[in-house]
């Protein structure tokens, strides 16, 4: 039972998988690492620019919009998930049914206020854009429904999440306002 010719090929094959299997691992992680094995994500300071196909000056007017935007909003999405942790901390029996209504409605009412700068944004990006870049904005505005927020940060088209299309029906859908 203690063959050692069986006993060296056993060890042999153990040897052989344990060296595939780091092989393996180590293209796995160096393959993930790389931009693109990723999904595709465009950078949000570079996408409408890129998309809209604006010249410089619309470049440094969008930059300008944006700067003032995320330094007003991002201290406000901190806020509003603050608010959504003691939001959904309600669930505990100690709360009255006034306290959660009244939890309840200071997120909501936080969560409106990050959306209507967002659209406010918007119009003013809109005001810099031509007529045919106006039109692809508002393509692009009509997709964001499904995935404009999640956890109170705003995703643009591109950049993943539940709800985007297929890559090759939006970029065609794209091209057709171009």
């Amino acid at each position: 039972m203690n063959d050692p010719r069986r006993t060296r090929l056993l060890t042999g094959i153990i040897i052989a998988l344990v060296a595939l299997n780091m092989g393996l691992l180590g293209w796995i992680w160096l393959r993930s690492n790389r931009p693109a094995h990723r999904p595709s994500r465009t950078s949000s300071r570079t996408f409408l620019a890129d998309t809209l196909g604006f010249d410089t000056r619309q470049k440094q007017q969008l930059a300008d919009l944006q700067t003032v935007y995320f330094k007003e909003v991002r201290p406000r999405q901190r806020q509003l998930r603050q608010e959504r942790k003691t939001y959904f901390r309600l669930t505990d029996s100690s709360f009255t049914e006034a306290q959660r209504r009244q939890k309840a409605l200071a997120f909501h009412q936080r969560s409106a206020e990050v959306e209507l700068m967002t659209l406010a944004h918007f119009d003013k990006v809109a005001a810099i854009c031509n007529p045919k870049q106006q039109r692809l904005l508002n393509q692009l505005l009509s997709e964001l429904p499904g995935r404009a927020t999640a956890g109170g940060t705003f995703r643009l088209p591109g950049q993943g999440g539940r709800g985007n299309r297929a890559r090759g029906e939006r970029r065609q859908a794209l091209d057709s306002l171009k």
